[in-house]
């Protein structure tokens, strides 16, 4: 029976697309092995897996990554340090035949280098090379101040100081400066369609794109689902990461009260409702919602431009606002609006008169819904977990022969 040994980021956006693959491994026989943090403990072991904690200490860097980002070189290095000095022993004695690794978690690649087995990268934003990263300078994504360069030039200087400790330490390369916030390998799924990904004719056989893997996952809680009284659903949500914006959510209530249409607002756990101040009638809010639920009855989704949540919007051929709170976010943001499925608009743009008008025009202008549509026929026509299987297979296969 081959053992994988799955290093993943425990992050939603990261781990969420990633279980229907370790399911389909497991259901072919692979014994998996998920590294991950406690919250998703239940749904790893769902899939089969056997699901290892890293622990709170191996993690404590990325507790505040969300305002942390132009750090995220030195925090990812750092990290990577911490799970291989804790952790190494315990992956090695697992004996796994191949790693897969989150493409933000670099000590994957470590750890596969050092334990010479093969290393498969699991990508749950979109491929990134030097032409995408073009692209997205050229659509405006870039630090915003000198300060905050200075910082990422800072945070990049630490990150190759301490991956050169860990080359000597470990008598190995490492991903390097790059491939630690962009990990690839020789194989790389990749949840996305061709026709979805940016530059797409720019990456070559060893990235397989498997399409969106967790559309279709289970939710749990109840929700007041006999509230929702128009037949036009506008769904705000930023995501689980950027979701401490209780200003936006005010700016939506002054956007949306007393329009033709009904608001589900998801806030978060950082933002309670009683400190928003009166909620209009045409809201429902609350702190977590059935979110895959909501966007098959929903006309317009204003969000933070997540891989996961752009994904599982298109999935049901539902049109976004897109108000992205990261570089990332930008770049899925701006492939959004190139492609026809929603309207972009910047953060500090983003007051409620526009927001308004934005919504306004991705409800009534058909075209949205039909290019949102047709990315989602792209979704469908991908081999998904199984064809995601066959390629890991086919490629471990060849680097152990």
């Amino acid at each position: 029976m081959p053992t994988a040994l799955f290093l993943s980021l425990p992050m939603h956006g990261h781990v969420n697309p990633s279980l229907p693959l370790v399911q389909e491994l497991v259901g072919r026989g692979h014994e998996v092995v998920y590294y991950s943090d406690d919250p998703f403990a239940a749904q790893v072991g769902q899939t089969g897996a056997r699901y290892r904690p890293y622990g709170a200490r191996c993690l404590s860097d990325l507790g505040g990554v969300a305002a942390r980002l132009d750090e995220l070189p030195w925090l990812l290095t750092r990290t990577a340090a911490s799970i291989l000095a804790t952790h190494l022993t315990a992956f090695r004695e697992e004996r796994p035949d191949y790693v897969i690794t989150d493409s933000l978690a670099p000590w994957g690649q470590w750890a596969g280098e050092i334990l010479r087995v093969p290393v498969v990268t699991s990508v749950s934003t979109f491929a990134f090379n030097r032409h995408v990263l073009s692209a997205g300078v050229a659509q405006g994504v870039r630090p915003k101040s000198v300060r905050r360069l200075l910082v990422k030039f800072r945070s990049m200087s630490r990150a190759f100081l301490l991956g050169r400790q860990l080359r000597r330490l470990y008598g190995a390369r490492g991903p390097g400066l790059l491939g630690t916030v962009l990990g690839r390998s020789d194989l790389n799924i990749v949840y996305t369609s061709r026709s979805f990904q940016p530059c797409a004719d720019s990456f070559d056989g060893r990235f397989h794109f498997a399409g969106p893997l967790g559309t279709a996952r289970s939710e749990s809680g109840s929700f007041p689902w006999d509230q929702v009284r128009h037949p036009t659903v506008v769904y705000v949500s930023l995501g689980t990461l950027f979701n401490a914006e209780a200003a936006f959510y005010r700016d939506c209530f002054e956007a949306f009260a007393g329009q033709a249409c009904q608001v589900i607002l998801s806030t978060g756990s950082e933002v309670s409702t009683s400190s928003l101040g009166d909620v209009p009638p045409n809201f429902i809010v609350q702190a977590h919602v059935p979110q895959l639920e909501i966007l098959r009855r929903a006309s317009a989704f204003v969000t933070h431009g997540g891989m996961n949540s752009v994904s599982e919007s298109l999935y049901h051929g539902v049109p976004m606002v897109v108000i992205p709170h990261a570089g990332e976010q930008a770049i899925v943001g701006r492939r959004v609006e190139a492609l026809g499925a929603g309207v972009y608009l910047a953060k500090e743009h983003a007051s409620p008169e526009r927001l308004r008008e934005a919504v306004r025009v991705v409800t009534q202008d058909q075209s949205f819904r039909d290019q949102a549509a047709a990315i989602r026929r792209s979704f469908l026509e991908t081999a998904g977990a199984s064809g995601a299987a066959d390629a890991i297979l086919a490629y471990t296969g060849r680097a152990q022969a």
